[in-house]
């Protein structure tokens, strides 16, 4: 039977440019959820209006509501939902203030704790107030989706969740979107026509993300070898933040070969992996690690924090490595050390056997398993 599914997204439009401002794993997320759930059920989308959209990979039987979400009018005309998920804390507020007298399951989807950067960065400062809207969304909802085991912790211990409000579930990836390619076809598809080392930061402009960190790295074995570029997807590239991040290294030599690739669709970023010898993932902190996945099912090496979910998905040595200081120091060492090895890293048969249980069909199948009893 058909069912009427409810999803909200208010910290940022999937329509939004991949890496550019709000606009990252979360928007990947909401995305496929959309689309899986499209093809059984009836799906209402209600998201924040944006500048150009472009919501042409939603399929077409899902029904999207752009709002202002100060001036929505909570009279608008809507079916009675049977489900109802709303992704990031803002849109928790939003299910609170307009769509509280539903009957429907009501579902939340954090994506980021508050508390979980305290966990990864041990001088962050808790943003309190936002603690507090957390916990009154948990008090709110019906059940949390947690993304680790450390998420389920900190829902225990910091936000006093009862054990039976938490569903363990993940984000996932897409095979048909993600696979192998020759290096040499992939690098003519992104027009990188160099025979040397490409490294590949993938991610939004954000200290969390460690993208100063991809950077200073890049600087420190730069003279190293004699052709190396470090590859920048995202970046929130034309933004303020990112010219006045490219100026500050640009009276250096080394900024020569930085290429910033700017935002980069979803369904393009296979070429960008497959055209790289190493994704580096400096994150200081992650709920789970979207782009790690995603490197792997391309089978390109990955550099990790030891944050989210990334040691999950990798065997060690083999098919990448593990940071274990979030530093630039640590990763240029890392980075030295797998260029001198790539050889040693290679993806055999059976490593595809960590990750598959992260495609997205399968993730979803089991979430509305749960859901719909």
């Amino acid at each position: 039977m058909a069912l009427n599914f409810c999803v909200v997204s208010i910290h940022s439009c999937p329509g939004e440019k991949i890496g550019l401002n709000k606009a990252g794993g979360l928007n990947i997320y909401v995305t496929n959820l959309v689309n899986f759930l499209s093809a059984n059920h009836n799906v209402y989308l209600i998201t924040k209006d944006c500048d150009n959209c472009d919501l042409n990979f939603l399929k077409s039987n899902v029904k999207v509501i752009h709002c202002n979400p100060k001036d929505y009018n909570p009279k608008n005309v809507l079916p009675n939902f049977d489900v109802i998920i709303s992704n990031y804390w803002t849109s928790g507020i939003f299910c609170k203030l307009n769509l509280s007298k539903s009957n429907a399951v009501k579902i939340n989807i954090s994506h980021t704790l508050e508390y979980l950067k305290k966990e990864h960065v041990s001088g962050y400062k808790v943003d309190l107030a936002r603690v507090k809207v957390e916990k009154e969304n948990f008090d709110f909802f019906d059940y949390t989706l947690s993304f680790s085991d450390l998420e389920s912790k900190l829902l225990s211990d910091k936000y006093h969740v009862p054990s039976q409000k938490i569903i363990e579930s993940t984000p996932g990836f897409s095979r048909d979107l993600f696979s192998p390619e020759a290096l040499t076809v992939a690098r003519k598809k992104i027009d990188f026509v160099q025979d040397g080392k490409l490294i590949l930061f993938v991610g939004r402009n954000d200290y969390l993300k460690g993208i100063d960190i991809a950077i200073d790295a890049f600087q420190k074995i730069y003279n190293e070898f004699e052709s190396i570029t470090l590859g920048i997807v995202g970046g929130d590239y034309g933004s303020d933040s990112q010219k006045i991040m490219e100026k500050k290294h640009s009276k250096f030599l080394y900024s020569k070969d930085i290429k910033w690739f700017g935002s980069v669709p979803h369904d393009e970023l296979r070429n960008y992996y497959n055209a790289s010898n190493l994704v580096i993932i400096p994150s200081r902190s992650e709920t789970f690690g979207l782009v790690c996945l995603e490197a792997l099912a391309c089978e390109t090496p990955v550099l990790f924090s030891d944050t989210g979910r990334m040691r999950d998905f990798v065997h060690i040595g083999k098919t990448g490595m593990i940071s274990e200081e979030t530093n630039a120091e640590s990763f240029s060492m890392n980075i030295r050390e797998f260029l001198k090895n790539e050889k040693t890293f290679i993806f055999r048969e059976h490593y595809y056997e960590k990750i598959s249980k992260f495609e997205w069909t399968l993730i979803f199948k089991k979430l509305t398993s749960q859901l719909i009893k």
